[in-house]
């Protein structure tokens, strides 16, 4: 130590330890050591590191960018439903599919990231699980392993990622790959602690008894303990894959790409739309991933568990019937005589006029629909506002644009509740029910009446609707007499007592929509900006002078150029166009949504009960109500996609879409409760009614 203090020019013998100079010569060179670690291992070990890397950038340049990144949209959107309907539910798959296509919707760009993120997610969550469990597994079954291994997982959670995402760039740069080696060291632990816990927490008398049966440890262990074990190892795997998504935003600064590098590029450039979008798809991606990777105990007819009990049960199939006779409630039932009430004349009448209706409609929508101009393009595109001479269906741009896909989709629902229940009264989805019919028939009728109330855009030369229009208009009118009339026979009961009080908390969710969307009605529904790169004669003037001026004197060429900037910037300020939605300038929709709000509230007072406690009365109040609410969604829809279908990037929908479309949901769901906890009665066979006894004869 003297030496050292010698050579740097201090005494030993006058600096004592106490002195906060010592440290400076006690310094202890860490850093140094690493670097030189580093060093050694690039000189010596590149092919060590060639291998770790390969499996990584093999998976993410095949799967993620020759194949998912390569995938149209709509296919990775249904490869999405339909995974979810297999591994969990209908619902869920659906449910996961709409969250996927309106991460598509948000943009290409977002699209892309989405796509990269969740290839990203899955390729460390498949690296994860081929590392983690077998370790996790030897951790629960050997001590000494778990004594080694834990310690390494408490530092990898304890320690922040920036500081083992070091290392990685020291031997592996920046980019996707290191970026994906981060995500999977950060979401690695959870893995294996909960497969260690779920092997370590099967009962000792369980694995002992398979011992002494003469299983071998192998056969312990596949037969025995992962079974019991699955629980805690999926959720294991749920975890690795939130973790994994939760590092996107950290593994993002390394250049991985993705959503984080988008919601990491807006937050540097204060960009609020755009960190708006991609954490909308971030949280999406999340959601549907986590909904996907997590199985309740009510998902249990998913179709992959069916397809095993089959495969169990081949060689004994009278075991596989008996096995769902005592486990199916349904089943059980059926053999007592059980059936729904069988359907009225006049129920059945008016289910009828529903399929009628919604087969008109879709027919509709291949007749025209708009003549001589767009109409709702009209307003996005002006080379829509002159088109003399030209027709254009339900499905085209300039004709009903979006609102003829809606069409289409409640069309297509209302045909299949027709014949489901015509087939059959209550065997099909609780929706293809009276109320579910009326809901849908009500909400096209306000999509349909939102093409034709809609305004021309002001520089319109000529336009006029077509049969096509009209005739969906009137379609939606016969669906929904008729599901009106089914509505006011249907034997539907409530499961339970209903609450013979006044549903004041509904009265007040009613009274919050109908604010909300008279907010949004006076709020601005388009804002357009194609106009500002445009300068007035004046301007442009002015900007030809200063540009002269500083070609003749260039002493004055910097302040002539925040002169040029200002007045570009003040074009663009003074020519943003802003529409609220009762602007005559604009398709005054939102007078249309502020209108069936108001009356959708006005329905929520009976159906709360207001005006008496008649349970079926507050049922079919809910199933009017409910269908305005959706109607009044769908015009806020409807205007949104069309603009952004036709319109260009300089001309977005405003916010007062998005608090109609909000207010919309308010109220349909504000009816929602009342409407499940009604159902079609029930029969059995014990019963004398003359209807049950056609019921039974008929089958």
């Amino acid at each position: 130590m003297s030496s050292v203090l010698a050579q740097s020019g201090v005494r030993g013998d006058n600096v004592g330890i106490f002195d906060p100079t010592i440290l400076d010569q006690w310094e202890v060179p860490f850093g140094d050591w690493i670097d030189q670690m580093v060093d050694w291992i690039d000189a010596n070990l590149a092919w060590l590191l060639d291998a770790i890397r390969w499996p990584f950038a093999f998976l993410l340049e095949n799967f993620v960018d020759n194949f998912l990144a390569e995938l149209p949209w709509v296919w990775v959107v249904l490869a999405t439903a339909v995974i979810g309907a297999l591994i969990r539910t209908p619902k869920v798959g659906v449910a996961a599919g709409l969250a996927m296509a309106f991460c598509g919707l948000l943009g290409t760009a977002y699209w892309i990231e989405t796509v990269r993120t969740v290839g990203m997610v899955l390729v460390a969550v498949v690296l994860c699980a081929i590392v983690g469990i077998p370790l996790g597994i030897l951790c629960g079954r050997l001590d000494s392993v778990w004594n080694v291994v834990r310690p390494i997982l408490d530092a990898m959670q304890v320690v922040h990622a920036f500081v083992y995402m070091l290392p990685v760039i020291f031997f592996w740069s920046i980019g996707v790959v290191p970026g994906t080696m981060v995500t999977m060291v950060f979401a690695l632990p959870p893995l294996i602690r909960l497969t260690n816990l779920g092997i370590r927490q099967v009962p000792e008398d369980v694995v002992e008894a398979s011992r002494a049966y003469g299983a071998t440890e192998m056969r312990v262990l596949i037969d025995v303990q992962l079974p019991l074990a699955r629980p805690a190892l999926m959720t294991g795997l749920n975890q690795t894959l939130l973790m994994s998504i939760a590092m996107i935003g950290i593994a993002a600064i390394m250049g991985a790409g993705g959503l984080g590098r988008l919601v990491y590029k807006a937050v540097q450039n204060f960009d609020i739309a755009a960190s708006a979008s991609s954490g909308l798809a971030l949280f999406l991606v999340a959601v549907v991933m986590d909904r996907l990777s997590q199985p309740e105990a009510s998902d249990g007819g998913n179709m992959f568990a069916r397809i095993h009990q089959a495969w169990t049960h081949r060689r004994d199939p009278e075991a596989l019937l008996e096995g769902v006779d005592d486990a199916s409630p349904k089943s059980k039932d059926a053999d007592e005589g059980e059936s729904f009430a069988p359907s009225t004349g006049r129920e059945r009448t008016g289910m009828l006029l529903v399929g009628i209706g919604g087969v008109v409609a879709i027919l509709s929508l291949f007749m025209t629909w708009t003549q001589d101009a767009g109409h709702l393009s009209g307003h996005a595109r002006f080379a829509d506002n002159d088109l003399a001479g030209q027709t254009f269906d339900g499905f085209a741009a300039s004709g009903g644009s979006w609102i003829g896909y809606f069409t289409l989709g409640i069309g297509l629902f209302l045909v299949i509740s027709s014949v489901v229940f015509l087939r059959r009264p209550g065997s099909g989805s609780r929706w293809f029910s009276p109320d579910g019919a009326t809901m849908a028939s009500i909400a096209m009728l306000l999509t349909v009446l939102t093409h034709i109330v809609a305004r021309s855009a002001p520089l319109t030369v000529s336009y006029s609707h077509g049969t096509g229009a009209y005739l969906a208009l009137a379609a939606a009118a016969v669906a929904t007499v008729g599901s009106v009339m089914a509505l006011m026979v249907a034997p539907y009961s409530p499961l339970r007592p209903i609450s013979l009080r006044i549903g004041w908390s509904r009265v007040f969710s009613a009274s919050v929509a109908l604010v909300v969307i008279g907010v949004g009605a006076i709020s601005g529904w388009t804002f357009d900006e194609r106009l500002s790169n445009q300068l007035t004669d004046e301007e442009q003037a002015e900007v030809e002078r200063l540009q002269q001026e500083s070609r003749d004197f260039p002493e004055t060429a910097a302040l002539n150029t925040l002169a040029v900037g200002r007045i570009h910037n003040n074009a663009r300020l003074s020519s943003k166009i802003i529409l609220d939605g009762v602007t005559e300038d604009g398709a005054g929709l939102g007078r249309l949504a502020l209108v069936t709000g108001m009356i959708g509230a006005v329905f929520m007072l009976p159906a709360a009960g207001v005006f008496g406690h008649g349970d079926r009365w507050k049922w079919r109040w809910s199933a009017v109500t409910g269908g305005f609410g959706l109607g009044t969604l769908m015009v806020g829809m409807s205007w949104a996609a069309s603009v952004m279908r036709v319109s260009p990037p300089l001309l977005v929908s405003g916010a007062g879409v998005l608090l109609t479309m909000c207010g919309g949901f308010f109220l349909f769901a504000s009816s929602r409760p009342m409407l499940i906890e009604f159902h079609r009665k029930k029969v059995y066979g014990d019963d004398p009614s003359p209807e049950a006894e056609a019921v039974l004869a008929a089958e």
